[in-house]
C-alpha cells in the first residue's frame, strides 16, 4: 500500500509499505527520503503519536493514508545543560549502590528511557496530565485524593 508522510509546512513523501510494517521501519524509510534522522521524527495519525514498536495495522492505517511528521530538534545536549544538578545527584546516588562503570550504564539507560517516554507522549497524554494537575487544585474530583508522601499505602500495610 502507498501512504504519504507530510511535514507541517514542508515537504511530503510517498512510501510503499505493508499493513504489518512497524512504525520504526516507516521512520527509517522517511529518513532515507527526507534526510531526517529517525530519532528526530514524530509520526502522528489522527492526533495520536505513533509508537515505534507498533505496526500500521495497529492504528488502522490503510492505503492512501496521510501521516503527519513533526521534526524534533536535537535536544539531548540541551537537556543535559538545563538540568545538570539532577543528573549529577542521580549519578552520586547510583555510585552508592553500583560500581562507577555500572552507575554510568544505569544512568545512560535512564536518560534513553526518559527521552523515549517523553518523545512518545501524545497530545491526549499531555491533556490528561494537565487536567489531572489542574483538577487537583480545584478539587473537581472529590473521590480522587492526591498522593501525600508518608501516608500508609496498601503496599506498606
Amino acid at each position: 500500500m502507498l501512504i504519504s508522510v507530510k511535514i507541517l509546512k514542508g515537504s511530503e513523501c510517498n512510501i510503499e509499505v505493508s499493513a504489518t510494517t512497524s512504525i520504526n521501519s516507516v521512520k527509517q524509510l522517511v529518513a532515507q527520503q527526507l534526510r531526517i534522522p529517525v530519532d528526530q521524527q514524530r509520526l502522528v495519525f489522527k492526533g495520536k503519536t505513533l509508537l515505534d514498536s507498533s505496526t500500521l495495522c495497529d492504528y488502522d492505517i490503510v492505503d492512501g493514508t496521510k501521516l503527519h511528521l513533526f521534526v524534533l530538534k536535537d535536544t539531548s545536549a540541551k537537556a543535559e545543560e538545563s538540568s545538570p544538578d539532577f543528573y549529577e545527584q542521580l549519578q552520586k546516588f547510583l555510585e552508592k549502590h553500583f560500581s562507577p562503570s555500572d552507575a554510568e550504564k544505569v544512568l545512560e539507560e535512564f536518560r534513553k528511557n526518559l527521552a523515549d517516554q517523553l518523545r512518545h507522549l501524545s497530545l491526549d497524554d499531555i491533556e490528561r496530565i494537565a487536567t489531572l494537575h489542574l483538577d487537583s487544585g480545584t478539587n473537581k474530583h472529590p473521590n480522587q485524593q492526591p498522593f501525600t508522601p508518608g501516608e500508609n499505602t496498601p503496599m506498606q500495610s
